[in-house]
């Protein structure tokens, strides 16, 4: 985020920790970058700017307002509404009937994959054979399938479920980008685009498939994932390569 502000843009608002956002400049109190955007993308991370500075005034009122028998905090301050924050920042109190209020349920995550019938999704896959992806750019690509957590290994191909656009830091020096849904046109996908990165979005069971440490090809073009085998000089102890070699 502080070398390349502009990814702001691609992260959807959020009332979590973040990131510490770079230095604004000038006057203006936005990031650096925006003059050099088309007016659109401008214009894009200026909003997204804004929302995030609001963000962080929110975060700040609910840790002034975190006192009392209703111990507000941020996973209640979304049953306020906006003017109900306000009168609770100037000391007016919070709404009669707050303590009462519940969070709506989380509907959970939709199945990676899944068909339609009669109009109405069914979480089963498709039956057959899985078909490959559809490629979204980016040449072709070799490297080690990993998930995005723990230890980032050389050449990583990032093997996810969907394309959040809070993937967006993890783009650079990426081998590759696999994902089970999607699509060319997803923001993660355009940006990985431009990155240059061998992306394939739609892979049926990517996730399962190619569990991290898998060694991967990825075609961009095509959406084409294998399995690809190590070199043989790899798989030989550290003395026999060292002997083959003379």
């Amino acid at each position: 985020m502080e070398r390349r502000p502009v990814l702001l843009a691609l992260l959807p608002p959020t009332l979590a920790d973040r990131a510490p956002l770079p230095a604004p400049i000038g006057r203006t109190a936005l990031p650096r970058g925006v003059g050099a955007l088309p007016v659109r993308e401008g214009l894009r991370l200026r909003i997204r700017w804004v929302q995030e500075m609001q963000a962080q005034m929110v975060r700040e009122l609910a840790r002034r307002l975190g006192v009392g028998a209703c111990e507000l905090g941020l996973s209640r301050l979304v049953l306020l509404r906006w003017e109900e924050l306000v009168r609770a920042a100037r000391g007016e109190g919070l709404p009669a009937d707050f303590a009462e209020r519940m969070p709506r349920t989380d509907a959970g995550v939709l199945p990676a994959e899944f068909r339609l019938a009669a109009g109405v999704p069914v979480a089963e896959p498709k039956p057959g054979p899985r078909t490959p992806g559809q490629g979204s750019g980016g040449g072709f690509g070799t490297g080690t399938a990993w998930d995005g957590h723990g230890e980032r290994p050389d050449h990583p191909v990032l093997v996810v479920r969907f394309l959040d656009p809070a993937l967006a830091p993890l783009l650079p020096d990426l081998a590759g980008l696999v994902a089970e849904t999607g699509s060319p046109l997803s923001h993660l996908a355009l940006l990985a685009r431009e990155y240059r990165i061998p992306t394939a979005v739609g892979v049926p069971g990517a996730t399962e498939r190619f569990p991290t440490g898998t060694p991967l090809a990825v075609d961009g073009q095509t959406g084409a994932v294998t399995v690809r085998d190590l070199p043989r000089a790899a798989s030989l102890p550290v003395a026999a390569r060292k002997e083959s070699a003379a």
